[in-house]
């Protein structure tokens, strides 16, 4: 797990400056809040959308979850996949889903060419109703010889008191596990940019400056990448580590020159 540099906490400890070294300012926070839970509410449906990828013949809500109900409107291709959580359902990764997740899927993604479509019916990951749609299309192989699937999506996450909207496109790297239909060995690098409208009311661009890696069948949380949020002299950099498993990521404020802690579960900066 990251720490917090020692020297800068003691500093933080004189006179008159705790308050001055412990809070970013209100914007740079709910900003940042705005685009890490954004960013995570992506990560929640991403054993989803990978688990209906492949064309294997097995049960897997045993990595989704064992009270889901998954129903198929062929046994063979173009089908949609009906994924439904009903009024409340425990998911392997510990969030309470319910409603469903409709997967309208062309062909095995691991073949170039093939497609995949994400859209939500009265769903929630715990409180926040997820809304949008999501599609990704299999673009072949790149230079290193990996399999890249170009994401799109409009998704809006509301909890009754805000909402939050993201545009974004992304380049999902398989870098390992593509071969087999075990979760367990998939990999991924994740690269792109958005956008998201959050609490301010105002778009709020971001972009993948260092690659994403994501184990998604034995990390809830992404083990490294840096994403730069608003632009050169105003926002943040968000740094999810350098591979190590665990719900604590850096997010150093460029307009004030520190660094501070944000908790991936909860998703708010660590006062």
């Amino acid at each position: 797990m990251m720490k917090k540099n020692i020297g800068y906490v003691l500093a933080c400890f004189t006179v008159l400056g705790w308050m001055a070294c412990n809070k970013m300012t209100e914007d740079s926070q709910l900003d940042t809040e705005d685009v890490l839970k954004m960013e995570m509410e992506d990560q929640d449906i991403l054993t989803e959308e990978e688990q209906t990828a492949a064309d294997c013949n097995y049960d897997f809500t045993q990595f989704i979850a064992s009270c889901a109900l998954v129903t198929e409107s062929s046994s063979s291709y173009p089908k949609t996949i009906t994924i439904d959580y009903g009024t409340g359902c425990v998911d392997a990764r510990g969030r309470t889903k319910k409603g469903k997740i409709i997967v309208e899927v062309s062909g095995d993604m691991r073949l170039e060419g093939n497609t995949r479509t994400l859209t939500f019916e009265d769903f929630y990951v715990n409180n926040i109703n997820i809304q949008g749609s999501r599609s990704a299309e299999n673009i072949g192989l790149n230079a290193s010889g990996n399999m890249v699937i170009k994401v799109n999506g409009n998704i809006t996450a509301s909890n009754g008191e805000y909402a939050r909207s993201r545009t974004f496109e992304r380049y999902r790297e398989w870098i390992a596990g593509i071969n087999t239909c075990e979760i367990s060995d998939d990999e991924f690098m994740i690269t792109g940019t958005g956008t998201v409208t959050g609490r301010r009311g105002v778009g709020i661009p971001h972009e993948i400056t260092e690659a994403i890696h994501v184990k998604p069948g034995v990390c809830n949380y992404p083990l490294s990448g840096k994403v730069d949020v608003g632009n050169e002299r105003r926002g943040v950099v968000i740094n999810f580590g350098e591979g190590t498993c665990d719900n604590v990521a850096e997010v150093y404020s460029k307009r004030r020159n520190k660094t501070f802690q944000i908790d991936l579960d909860t998703r708010r900066v660590i006062e």
